[in-house]
């Protein structure tokens, strides 16, 4: 009522305006402050989304990146199994082959020695010591190298080989004049061909194993230190974004 009676005292005043129907004074509604909240929550939602993805992909790739599981450097040989696979082994790997050439150049290398020059006499006798006269261990070190599975079925039959090859090349007549010393001799030879064949293309086997363990073993710590990292920058940039929400 008071207000009422102002205005009505105030109506007689020349150009007074009035405070209910004078649009002038409406002022228009300041949105800029509201529009800039609003691009900045869009900007934040934004980027949480391309956050989460990014971190998703990271999960992804640490799961994929899980090192197999590791073989074991012993084991104990499945013998019926390895012997039923010898033959598609044999034929699956061309390398294996490499030690019966081996054995067979130093059968002909010794059997022609005398007939050689001096000079490939000396490198034809070095030859020899390595890979053929016996133990020759080199020989059956790259048999069971070379081999996937089986290796020391592999040397087994090399040493068996050899044996037989080191008895025709290196043991004379007189030394075998009778049955029982041929016998005995032969048999000698062919078992440490056996003996030295197989524990040599074993060890050659186990080794490279532990070889290709160490390998496995440093791609897993590479692998670790990656995981590691990725966690150590997504904390970082998760902190990032947590004092931004909070300036925001």
């Amino acid at each position: 009522m008071a207000y009422r009676a102002l205005h009505a005292r105030c109506a007689s005043i020349p150009n007074y305006p009035d405070p209910v129907g004078d649009s002038t004074l409406a002022r228009a509604k300041n949105t800029s402050r509201a529009e800039a909240r609003r691009r900045t929550r869009e900007a934040i939602r934004a980027e949480d989304a391309e956050f989460e993805a990014s971190e998703d992909l990271e999960s992804a790739a640490e799961g994929e990146a899980v090192a197999p599981e590791r073989p074991r450097l012993f084991r104990m040989p499945n013998v019926r199994e390895d012997v039923r696979d010898l033959p598609s082994i044999v034929r699956s790997r061309r390398l294996i082959w490499l030690p019966l050439l081996v054995l067979l150049g130093g059968f002909a290398l010794i059997m022609s020695v005398t007939a050689l020059p001096p000079s490939i006499a000396g490198i034809a006798v070095l030859y020899l010591e390595f890979f053929y006269i016996p133990p020759a261990l080199f020989t059956f070190f790259v048999a069971g190298f070379v081999t996937p599975r089986a290796s020391y079925l592999v040397g087994m039959i090399y040493g068996a080989l050899g044996g037989v090859l080191w008895f025709i090349s290196l043991v004379s007549p007189a030394q075998v004049a009778t049955t029982e010393a041929f016998v005995g001799t032969a048999t000698a030879y062919v078992l440490n061909g056996l003996v030295f064949g197989t524990l040599a293309a074993a060890f050659a086997a186990w080794y490279r194993d532990f070889l290709r363990g160490m390998q496995q073993r440093g791609r897993d710590r590479r692998a670790d230190q990656e995981a590691k990292e990725r966690a150590k920058r997504r904390e970082e940039r998760q902190e990032a974004r947590r004092v931004l929400k909070q300036r925001t």
